[in-house]
């Protein structure tokens, strides 16, 4: 399974625990960003449950972005479809109307970096765990989806180095710059910051949180169809597939890619 999935007891219902597991690097595929768009659906639609923690029981990896064998394995005419996939499972995260957390307990990079903006609480585990938005870095341009997001939380004079540089941030630093909002020092105590803050959220009368939340991501809402239009026209520019997969096979060969 991608997902082990664990329910927890809540202040008024219940809560769940969505652990990463989908591969080594916690890697994404099309198939497994339908698969977390699904559960976060079902809990979205469930009246007992309250909030989502969304974690990892992987010591290096929260989610390493997407997975370079499947997009290199993956038809030219089908790889919008994967890649795309992160700009329809973003939208599914922002949809998501109850509290959601995300801890940060291993590297977060581009795929999860987008995951964990996404998020309306982000806690991070000090020492090896980095985090960036490393899309530019391989040869994708950002969506506009992910930067609006950005600049909902980044202090502004970081949009530059966040977007356009791909900057991989440790926990401090994305605490400083406002990626994070708070970090610790075990994964325990990492656990115990988002437990607290959903069982506090939970306290909050649903239909309350629920359409504040709505409100507070009214213009992200309002541009999903748009944001996913403007991907696909990008993804369709000349060289940005070709750069892509040599990103890909250079990682995979453990080289430097030779970008167009």
């Amino acid at each position: 399974m991608n997902y082990k999935r664990e329910e927890i007891d809540l202040p008024n219902g219940k809560g769940e625990i969505i652990h990463f597991q989908m591969n080594e690097q916690n890697s994404l595929t099309g198939q497994n960003m339908r698969d977390l768009g699904e559960i976060l659906k079902e809990i979205k639609a469930d009246p007992k449950k309250r909030g989502v923690i969304l974690g990892t029981e992987n010591p290096k990896f929260f989610c390493n972005g997407l997975d370079a064998e499947n997009l290199l394995s993956t038809p030219k005419d089908k790889l919008i479809d994967e890649v795309g996939g992160i700009v329809i499972l973003f939208g599914e995260l922002v949809k998501f109307d109850k509290p959601l957390i995300t801890e940060v307990t291993g590297y977060a990079m581009g795929g999860g970096a987008v995951i964990t903006v996404a998020s309306d609480f982000k806690y991070m585990l000090d020492g090896k765990c980095r985090i960036g938005f490393t899309e530019v870095n391989v040869g994708l341009p950002l969506p506009a989806s992910f930067i609006d997001r950005i600049k909902m939380c980044v202090e502004p004079r970081y949009w530059a180095e966040v977007c356009l540089e791909g900057t991989i941030y440790k926990a401090p630093e994305a605490k400083k710059i406002g990626l994070i909002d708070e970090i610790a020092q075990t994964p325990e105590e990492v656990r115990k910051l988002s437990l607290k803050k959903l069982e506090s959220l939970a306290k909050v009368p649903s239909s309350a949180y629920r359409a504040t939340k709505n409100t507070l991501n009214a213009t992200l809402l309002q541009n999903l169809e748009q944001y996913k239009i403007d991907t696909t026209k990008s993804f369709k520019q000349p060289g940005v597939v070709d750069n892509l997969l040599e990103a890909m096979r250079a990682l995979k060969e453990k080289r430097r890619p030779v970008f167009q």
